[in-house]
């Protein structure tokens, strides 16, 4: 039986989605723990940031503990970075599923502990079937039977460097655009030298995502990296209802020194596909007439 941990580093929610996502995991024949004060008063967060940082703390060091959930996004993640860059490394390792806002910690627990992690669905999202039946079938099967299971899908070439290649291998780490550009010049700023980038972002309109790029670009956040792979991007349109991103996307491509792959249905789009960060992966490549 697995045992899965949720937590709530970010927005507050009803608390009755607590319940609901419990019973749901409970359904499926899981050991489901959820803090009984998970939720309290805040500012922003979905409580404050010594007891969310208390939760998160706890469910990573419990040796009973299989996997650790987000049950929503949002924001809240950042400010306890710093405090979690003092924890010791727990002896026996977790997998953590996120996306958003867990992007922080997918980084720090890639690159601080060297423990692979699951970019993917929240927990509410799937307990509500928020998202594709493609997206549950595979984040359950995963969550049974290990990342050893995982199948790597198929990239799609975006830049003439990528349209060379037939295959792509390595370790992925990365997330959510805002998020990343967010760790530079932090403590556990992003270092994917040696890797494959993974980027996705939603709510940002085409300015916002060139200049994001442009600054991890500047950053040198894209030297030495194997390749990009570049999620969904949605629901960043322009007043008149038009999107200014894939052309966005596209001269970055262009103009990237390194191999660009999109790779759709990863992000926060109808499907949420599960993909591990911080283990090796060998990916093909559809091949370009």
């Amino acid at each position: 039986m697995k045992h899965i941990t949720l937590i709530a580093p970010s927005y507050p929610f009803p608390k009755e989605d607590v319940g609901l996502t419990k019973s749901y995991f409970e359904n499926l024949g899981m050991q489901v723990t959820a803090p009984d004060d998970l939720l309290g008063e805040d500012l922003l967060c979905a409580n404050r940031d010594e007891i969310r940082l208390s939760h998160l703390q706890k469910a990573l060091s419990d040796p009973t503990v299989d996997i650790i959930w987000m049950l929503h996004g949002g924001y809240g993640m950042t400010r306890l970075m710093p405090d979690l860059l003092q924890m010791k490394k727990p002896e026996r390792e977790k997998l953590f599923i996120g996306f958003s806002d867990g992007t922080a910690l997918h980084v720090f627990l890639n690159q601080v502990w060297g423990w692979p992690s699951l970019h993917g669905v929240s927990a509410h999202q799937m307990s509500k079937a928020r998202v594709g039946v493609q997206t549950i079938e595979s984040t359950l099967q995963i969550m049974r039977e290990g990342l050893y299971s995982y199948s790597p899908p198929a990239l799609h070439p975006f830049n003439n460097k990528a349209k060379t290649m037939d295959s792509l291998s390595g370790t992925v780490m990365g997330g959510n655009l805002a998020l990343l550009e967010c760790s530079l010049g932090t403590d556990w700023q992003i270092d994917p030298s040696g890797k494959i980038l993974f980027l996705e972002e939603v709510y940002e309109r085409g300015y916002r995502v060139d200049r994001m790029l442009t600054h991890l670009q500047q950053a040198n956040i894209f030297k030495n990296i194997k390749a990009i792979l570049l999620g969904d991007f949605v629901k960043g349109n322009e007043a008149d209802g038009t999107s200014l991103i894939p052309a966005v996307l596209k001269r970055f491509a262009e103009q990237c020194s390194v191999p660009v792959f999109q790779l759709p249905g990863y992000g926060h789009g109808e499907e949420n596909l599960p993909l591990p960060f911080g283990k090796d992966l060998d990916f093909s490549v559809v091949p370009t007439l």
